[in-house]
C-alpha cells in the first residue's frame, strides 16, 4: 500500500479541535494537512532529523512561540534584551548541529565524536564570548542591566583561576 493514503478516523476534544483550526503549518491549510504534518513532525522528532537543516528548522519552530511573544512583549514595553536575542538565535542552532548527529549510524565512531566535540565547543566559546561581550560595561544591554555583571563574578574568577594555572606552568 506504499503510496496510498489511508483513511483515518479520530475523535477530538473541542479543545483539539479549535487547536487545529487555529494552528498554522506553512503549507497546511486544511485540517487533514494540519494532522499531517504534526505527525510528520513528531515522525521526525522520534527518529532525530538526521541533517543539519530539518533539526534546525524543528528546533527553530519549538522555540518560535517563545520568541514572538517575547519581541512582541519587548515592542509593548519599549525594552529589549540582546542576551535573549543572542541566545534566542543560539539555542536552536547548537540543539540542532546537536541531533542533527542523530540518526548517523547505530554508534559514532571516535573521530566522528571528536568532530561533535569539536563543533559543541566551538558553540559554547562563541556564546560565552558573546555573554562576556555584554559585560564589558556595568551596564549591559538587558532587561535588568546590572544582572549580568552582578552574575558574571564567579566566571570571571574562574578565568582568573585559568590564566594564572596556565601561564605558571
Amino acid at each position: 500500500m506504499a503510496g496510498k493514503s489511508v483513511p483515518f478516523s479520530a475523535r477530538l476534544s473541542p479543545q483539539d479541535a479549535e487547536f487545529i483550526a487555529q494552528f498554522q503549518v506553512e503549507g497546511a491549510h486544511s485540517p487533514s494537512d494540519k494532522i499531517r504534518a504534526i505527525i510528520a513532525d513528531a515522525r521526525d522528532r522520534s527518529t532525530g532529523a538526521g541533517d543539519y537543516k530539518s533539526a534546525l528548522q524543528q528546533t527553530q519552530n519549538m522555540i518560535a512561540p517563545t520568541l514572538r511573544l517575547t519581541r512582541s512583549s519587548e515592542r509593548s514595553a519599549g525594552s529589549h534584551s540582546e542576551l535573549v536575542s543572542r541566545l534566542g538565535d543560539w539555542v536552536p542552532e547548537c540543539l540542532a548541529y546537536f541531533a542533527s548527529w542523530t540518526g548517523a549510524e547505530a554508534e559514532l565512531s571516535a573521530e566522528e565524536l571528536t568532530r561533535l566535540e569539536v563543533g559543541l565547543v566551538q558553540r559554547s566559546v562563541t556564546l560565552m564570548e558573546s555573554i562576556l561581550q555584554m559585560a564589558i560595561t556595568q551596564r549591559s544591554p538587558c532587561y535588568d542591566p546590572v544582572l549580568l555583571n552582578e552574575k558574571i563574578s564567579p566566571v570571571l574568577e574562574l578565568a582568573r583561576i585559568i590564566s594564572t594555572t596556565r601561564t605558571q606552568a
